[in-house]
């Protein structure tokens, strides 16, 4: 029995020692949390972020907090993997990208095109598909080394920007790689990929730690816009309202909130539980016309309206007005897409898929079938509660001031 044992922890012993002679020592790692790429003089430029493992003191206690939790750098080359390859010129790590959080690709790269960065990802197993994506407004190095208080780790925290802009407004779609090879290669060949900017003044605070010991900071990083891709290049910028149509459009809503100002300067919001719309394409004679129909669960969560709320008339009025908001919104985002010639909804794909002969037909002139196309908006709003209260708090004011004096 004894021999046994023995036998079996030297068997372990030998296997685990064998693994670690082609393994990487976790300190060797240089774990990236955001990618940045950049087109300068004809060359690639490519940047790090790179997770910095808090310093301990002599006596054990750590004293990470007094240095920045990421460093940066950048390393250049003909071609992408030439500019990973000599980023060892400068940098003792290897490289790790598999935690990597975001990837800002600069302006002038999404302008250059984006076909070599894609090719880059499915061709080398060390980067992950999965990544997110934000184009930044100007150079990609610029953006990583910004630190995004409250957050220590920019990445990440950029990552998580794009997700609670998704859960609470819906504004933007997020984006990663892998979807936006699909989307650009397919029939229509439009992606949309968020815009990160940098508001405020005084940027250069915010690549210094210090910014973490103020309550409030003078500049910060935020989503502004919506790059518009047709096959690899950038083609031109929506705004956050006509980005918010193409939410709308390309069933992206998940939660938003609508707003709604009446003649005489009343107030109503609407928080948007639930959406689904359906997009079809429908052919009318020779030329396709879009039929769009909405669906919305809503609820009101502000109003200065001095109506009886829980009227049925007064809800069905409600609805009315929140129906005509996403009208709006959607019209918004159809007439951005006609006026960049692109087909961001995807209805050259379902025209393929449903209608393949007449794709034959339209796709050598599909730009100018987009021209000539016509929308139809169909709009249901359901008000499923008006809130905990069942009177504005204008109209309570309003009643409870008739009796004095």
């Amino acid at each position: 029995m004894f021999r046994r044992w023995f036998a079996l922890i030297l068997f372990i012993s030998t296997m685990s020692i064998a693994a670690c002679g082609n393994g990487v020592e976790l300190n060797d790692l240089g774990i990236t949390t955001a990618t940045g790429v950049d087109r300068q003089n004809g060359n690639w430029n490519i940047s790090y972020q790179i997770i910095v493992p808090p310093a301990s003191g002599t006596n054990g206690s750590s004293t990470g907090g007094s240095q920045a939790a990421v460093t940066t750098f950048s390393s250049q080359g003909k071609t992408i993997r030439e500019a990973i390859a000599k980023s060892s010129l400068e940098n003792p790590k290897k490289l790790y990208f598999a935690h990597t959080n975001v990837l800002l690709i600069g302006d002038d790269a999404a302008k250059y095109g984006i076909s070599e960065i894609m090719d880059d990802y499915y061709r080398n197993i060390d980067a992950r598909e999965s990544v997110k994506i934000i184009i930044a407004d100007g150079k990609a190095r610029d953006y990583l080394n910004k630190l995004v208080p409250p957050e220590k780790q920019p990445g990440r925290a950029l990552s998580e920007i794009l997700e609670r802009n998704k859960e609470r407004g819906s504004f933007y779609p997020v984006m990663n790689l892998h979807e936006v090879a699909l989307k650009i290669t397919s029939d229509s060949g439009v992606a949309g990929i968020p815009i990160v900017t940098l508001k405020g003044q005084d940027a250069s605070k915010l690549e210094s730690i210090d910014i973490f010991k103020q309550t409030s900071t003078s500049s910060h990083l935020r989503l502004d816009g919506l790059s518009v891709f047709f096959k690899d290049k950038e083609i031109g910028n929506l705004n956050e309202t006509e980005s918010k149509g193409i939410s709308w459009l390309t069933d992206g809503v998940d939660r938003t909130n609508l707003s709604y100002t009446g003649v005489k300067g009343e107030v109503n919001s609407f928080l948007v539980r639930k959406a689904s719309v359906k997009v079809i394409p429908i052919k009318s004679g020779s030329h396709y016309t879009v039929q769009v129909s909405a669906k919305v669960d809503a609820e009101l969560d502000e109003s200065t309206a001095l109506k009886d709320i829980v009227n049925t008339q007064i809800v069905d009025e409600l609805q009315i007005q929140a129906e005509q908001i996403i009208r709006k919104e959607i019209m918004d985002g159809w007439n951005a897409s006609q006026r960049l010639h692109v087909d961001m909804l995807g209805i050259a794909n379902k025209i393929h898929q449903r209608h393949p002969k007449d794709w034959k037909v339209l796709k050598n002139n599909w730009s100018e079938e987009l021209a000539h196309m016509d929308i139809n908006i169909n709009v249901a709003v359901t008000l499923r509660r008006v809130g905990l209260l069942q009177d504005s708090f204008n109209r309570l004011l309003e009643t409870n001031s008739e009796g004095e004096y």
